[in-house]
């Protein structure tokens, strides 16, 4: 039950939406595009104690996105994990993992400062299935989101849904899937300096490569921190994630830094 635990989570780990400006550390995504010829690149980290034995699992992320059109951005990202204990092996395990390519799109934004958008990525399996450091399958999801911005506040809201690309192919829509949802808030306290929260979770339903029985989980998590921007094209933000609940880590640290060109 302890690896089955901790397989769910670092399963979860490495399918978690990557920032765009302004998102890391948020799970929550927003509507945010760069703009046509913009270029966001980032170095985001996380560090993550199970709330089952004393398994740790860490990953460090490149993240590039480039905006394609006025409301268009296309995202890649390249996980690196490290597992202490590997739910596969019950060994240290480390590498690349799953390979994540994104399509988001603004759909829209008005007077009011409310916009809203959607998000199409997959991942590929690039990291070692059989030492835990990726899912050995194609995974594909869609996300909504909405945001809106009041006085020195922004809310976020966003929902998603994501499975096995051999599911979709087979039509078992409801096999393997995890549904995401969440919402945040970035209230500005100076120009440079805001205050970040969030409150999200998940519904997962997984399939174990071993045994072939089926583990649900539902982590939810509350996460704080603050984002500062040396430069109006380069920030850095620190934050701590709290588990609410046994399906979540104990405690995760996030930390990135973003270059905007």
């Amino acid at each position: 039950m302890r690896y089955a635990l901790a397989g769910c989570f670092i399963g979860v780990l490495m399918l978690l939406p990557t920032s765009v400006w302004a998102v890391f550390p948020f799970q929550v995504e927003d509507t945010n595009t760069q703009g046509k010829g913009n270029f966001l690149f980032e170095l985001d980290g996380t560090y993550s104690k199970l709330r089952n034995g004393d398994n740790t699992a860490t990953e460090a992320s490149g993240v590039f996105t480039a905006g394609t059109g006025d409301h268009t951005d296309v995202i890649l990202q390249v996980p690196y994990l490290i597992l202490d204990q590997s739910p596969d092996t019950g060994q240290y395990e480390r590498g690349i993992g799953d390979v994540q390519l994104k399509l988001k799109y603004r759909i829209n934004e008005n007077e009011v400062n409310q916009s809203s958008g959607f998000q199409i990525y997959g991942s590929f399996p690039t990291g070692d299935s059989n030492n835990g450091l990726g899912f050995g399958t194609t995974m594909f999801g869609i996300q909504v989101m909405d945001q809106q911005g009041c006085c020195s506040n922004i809310y976020h809201v966003s929902l998603a849904y994501e499975i096995a690309g051999a599911d979709v192919r087979k039509g078992h829509y409801a096999e393997n899937y995890s549904f995401r949802f969440g919402l945040a808030l970035e209230h500005k306290i100076t120009e440079v300096f805001h205050f970040l929260s969030e409150l999200a979770g998940s519904v997962s339903k997984t399939k174990d490569k071993t045994t072939g029985t089926q583990a649900y989980t539902q982590p939810y998590t509350f996460m704080a921190g603050f984002k500062y921007d040396i430069f109006r094209t380069w920030y850095v933000d620190l934050s701590l994630r709290a588990g609410l609940n046994k399906d979540a880590a104990d405690y995760t640290t996030l930390m990135g830094t973003a270059w905007r060109f």
